[in-house]
């Protein structure tokens, strides 16, 4: 593929890094609103968008301008769904966003989604969550952990809610823990993230299965279409 890379930090280097050994062609690394490069991003297959979340409307409207479609993997703009569903509508484009790229705290949802309505059934246990991130993350709690949370608490309609906690400290990639602790014991389920690795590997992904697609998509329909297919 040709990649353009919107957003160029630690995320965007990582992506480069993966896409690179994949055989897939960088054509543009865009920094900014003024970059000169995003005169190349036509030429594009998919750009791989890490920004900012005040950034990533006025990114998608250019991109979807463009005829390109985009893999979103920044966080903390969600309110902005439906505006982001009208571009794609409006320009025949294809947006795949996800809170996490990583195809392990995905499978880490659905377990303790399953861990809560077992559960459920023994309102002894009360639920409490835990997220780790460094030092530069913006938004809190992190888009997982509220995911992680809404899934949760879907499953105990009758219970206190989940909310997590955020820790921003060091140079965490990102951590999250969910338990269920009783007055006689505690379940604890954890997903620790090694690098940036598997975000980057993910979005590699989904860019390349949102080849040629029209639509705005989310992770778990790659990953619905992948399962279907073993």
């Amino acid at each position: 593929m040709k990649v353009a890379l919107v957003g160029y930090g630690k995320m965007g280097r990582m992506v480069e890094k993966l896409a690179v050994a994949r055989g897939h062609q960088i054509i543009a690394r865009i920094s900014s609103d003024t970059s000169p490069e995003w005169n190349a991003v036509a030429q594009a297959d998919v750009c791989i968008e890490f920004s900012r979340p005040e950034a990533v409307l006025k990114n998608l409207a250019k991109i979807s301008q463009l005829s390109v479609n985009c893999v979103v993997g920044t966080t903390g703009w969600y309110e902005q769904l439906e505006t982001a569903q009208a571009l794609v509508e409006k320009q025949g484009t294809g947006i795949l966003y996800s809170p996490n790229f990583s195809v392990g705290i995905h499978l880490f949802l659905e377990i303790v989604q399953h861990a809560a309505k077992r559960i459920s059934f023994f309102p002894d246990y009360a639920v409490g969550g835990v997220e780790y991130h460094h030092q530069q993350k913006l938004d809190t709690p992190s888009g997982t952990a509220q995911k992680i949370a809404a899934a949760i608490n879907q499953e105990r309609p009758a219970a206190a809610p989940l909310v997590f906690s955020s820790v921003r400290c060091g140079s965490f990639p990102g951590t999250h823990t969910v338990f269920f602790d009783s007055p006689i014991d505690t379940l604890t389920f954890t997903h620790e993230a090694r690098s940036r690795e598997g975000f980057a590997d993910g979005a590699l992904l989904a860019g390349e299965w949102l080849l040629g697609k029209k639509g705005l998509f989310t992770l778990e329909d790659y990953l619905k279409e992948k399962v279907k297919c073993l």
